[in-house]
C-alpha cells in the first residue's frame, strides 16, 4: 500500500527533532546501579511525532485499510495533539478508530506469533547466563522489553546495558506486603518475567500477572493467553478489563483495583505502563522494569534510548 505524506502544514509546527533524548546526564552511583527514581507525568514531546505517525502506517497497512484511512488518522492525530496529551491518550484513540473502521480487532496477531516463537528461543540462550538473585531476575525481565511495533526490536543480549536502583528496588519488595502485581506489556515480555515471578514465589510472595482484556498493538491479550495456552506457563494470570496501552487510573477495576489499592507490590512492564501510570503513582510505590526505546522516555528518565532500566517511582 501507498503511504501518503502525513507531515502536512499543522504537523510540521510540532514536528522538530527532540533535543533531550540522547543528552548525557549525571548520575549518583551506589553499589555499581545508578539511583532512577521518576516522579513527574509523561506528556508527549515532538518528536513523538514520527511515532504516531509509525503507527497510524502500520496498524493501517495491518488491518487491511487503505490511504482514505491513513490520512484521517493523520487528522485525528493532529487534532489530539497538545501540551497535556500523553502517547499513549493519543495512541488509544487512533487505535481504536482504526478497529471501528475497519473491523479487524487483531492487526497485529501474526506479529505477535513471531515475537513469542523468538522470545522462547532468545530465552532458552540467555537464561543459563543469569544468576537467579532478583537483580539477575530483573535483568531478564528487562530484556523481555526488548521487541516493540515501532522498532526493529530483538533480543540481543551482547549489547545488553541495564541500569537501575536495585538495592532500593529489593527494600521495597521485600518490605511490602505478600501480594505482587506485575502489569505485563508485550506476548514476548511473559517468557523473560517467569524467572522473577519465580523468585518472588520462593520468597513467600503471591504473584498477579495483569494483561490486557482484547488486543491492543503487541501487547498480551486475555485472547493470546488463551490462543498461546499462557496458564500453562503461568496459572495466576488476570485481566486488566481493558483494550488499551497503558493503563488509566480510572479504568483499574476488579482484581488489578484491589491489589493496587493495597499493600501489594507494584510491577509495571514497558513505556506504555509507564507513560500512563506515572501520571497517578504518586498514590503509592511502583517498580517500573523496561526497555528505553524513543527519545521522550530517555528524556523523561535521563537515560539513553536502547538502555534497560528498572526504576522506582511514586512516594
Amino acid at each position: 500500500m501507498k503511504m501518503v505524506n502525513v507531515e502536512n502544514t499543522a504537523t510540521r509546527n510540532v514536528h522538530k527533532t527532540c533535543r533531550h533524548g540522547n543528552q548525557e546526564k549525571p548520575h549518583r552511583h551506589i553499589a555499581n546501579c545508578m539511583i532512577i527514581a521518576y516522579n513527574h507525568t509523561m506528556k508527549v514531546e515532538d518528536c513523538c511525532l514520527s511515532c504516531l505517525k509509525g503507527l497510524a502506517e502500520k496498524t493501517v497497512y495491518l488491518s487491511g485499510g487503505d490511504e482514505v484511512l491513513l490520512h484521517e488518522c493523520c487528522i485525528l492525530i493532529e487534532k489530539l495533539w497538545g501540551p497535556e496529551t500523553t502517547p499513549p491518550g493519543i495512541s488509544n484513540t487512533l487505535l481504536r478508530y482504526i478497529k471501528e473502521k475497519t473491523g479487524n480487532h487483531d492487526p497485529y496477531g501474526m506479529a505477535k506469533e513471531k515475537e513469542f516463537t523468538e522470545a522462547i528461543k532468545a530465552f532458552q540462550e540467555v537464561r543459563g547466563r543469569s544468576s537467579n538473585s532478583l537483580e539477575g531476575s530483573i535483568r531478564l525481565s528487562a530484556m523481555g522489553n526488548s521487541m516493540d511495533f515501532f522498532i526493529d526490536g530483538h533480543y540481543n543480549h551482547d549489547n545488553f546495558i541495564f541500569t537501575g536502583d536495585v538495592d532500593k528496588i529489593k527494600d521495597l519488595i521485600y518490605i511490602k506486603g505478600k501480594d505482587v502485581l506485575m502489569i505485563g506489556d508485550n506476548i514476548g515480555d511473559l517468557i523473560f518475567d517467569m524467572p522473577l515471578v519465580e523468585h518472588l514465589k520462593k520468597k513467600g510472595k503471591r504473584v498477579y500477572y495483569a494483561v490486557r482484556e482484547e488486543p491492543v498493538q503487541n501487547d498480551l491479550s486475555m485472547k493470546d493467553v488463551d490462543r498461546f495456552g499462557l496458564k500453562n506457563i503461568y496459572s495466576h494470570i488476570i485481566s486488566t478489563g481493558t483494550d488499551e496501552v497503558g493503563l488509566k487510573k480510572e479504568d483499574l477495576k476488579g482484581m488489578v483495583r484491589e491489589l493496587w489499592e493495597s499493600n501489594a507490590v507494584v510491577i509495571a512492564k514497558g513505556m506504555g505502563n509507564f507513560e500512563t501510570i506515572s501520571a497517578f503513582h504518586s498514590e503509592r510505590p511502583v517498580v517500573y522494569v523496561m526497555k528505553v526505546k524513543c527519545p521522550a522516555v530517555a528524556h523523561a528518565v535521563e537515560q539513553s534510548v536502547g538502555t534497560y532500566i528498572a526504576l522506582s517511582g511514586g512516594e
